[in-house]
């Protein structure tokens, strides 16, 4: 499928703004919110947390259709093979869900609503030309998420994001 056909049916993320994202994804200070929106995503191939290995994902529930979307993409692209999946960064995880404030910032980041993930971070530092494969890029892309790598002042390319701009 053309990748202008897969994101005309990508899920419409909310705004980036605490009450468009509250309102979707809803709000993290809430008593039993984790109970509510969190989920865990297993990813077709194996990833890895500071090279030891991880079973799953901690996502809002929200993503993790659409997450899977884009991880059977990659493992798709790159035909079942693991090597290949490493080569693209995409198996190199560095974090979803992490209450916390964006780094520099006072504002909450999209960890935050876990709706945000860190791929290969080790490599993807702040302003920083990415290591991370187009097959990665285009797959999250396609699902309508938003590259940190785009940003205009500060790029962030290990940094995917299920939001719209404010």
């Amino acid at each position: 499928m053309p990748n202008a056909a897969l994101a005309a049916s990508a899920p419409l993320w909310p705004k980036d703004t605490t009450v468009a994202k509250n309102a979707f994804y809803g709000d993290f200070h809430g008593a039993k919110w984790q109970a509510q929106y969190l989920t865990r995503v297993t990813p077709p191939f194996r990833m890895f947390y500071d090279k030891k290995p991880i079973p799953s994902l901690l996502v809002n529930r929200k993503i993790a259709s659409s997450l899977l979307t884009v991880f059977n993409e990659i493992w798709n692209e790159c035909e079942h093979d693991q090597k290949k999946v490493d080569a693209t960064g995409a198996s190199d995880f560095g974090g979803c869900f992490n209450i916390r404030p964006i780094a520099g910032s006072n504002n909450w980041s999209n960890h935050s609503w876990a709706c945000a993930i860190d791929l290969s971070p080790g490599s993807n530092g702040f302003n920083m030309k990415t290591t991370l494969s187009r097959v990665v890029i285009d797959a999250f892309k396609a699902e309508g998420w938003r590259w940190g790598g785009d940003y205009k002042n500060r790029r962030d390319p290990m940094h995917f994001e299920a939001v719209r701009p404010a």
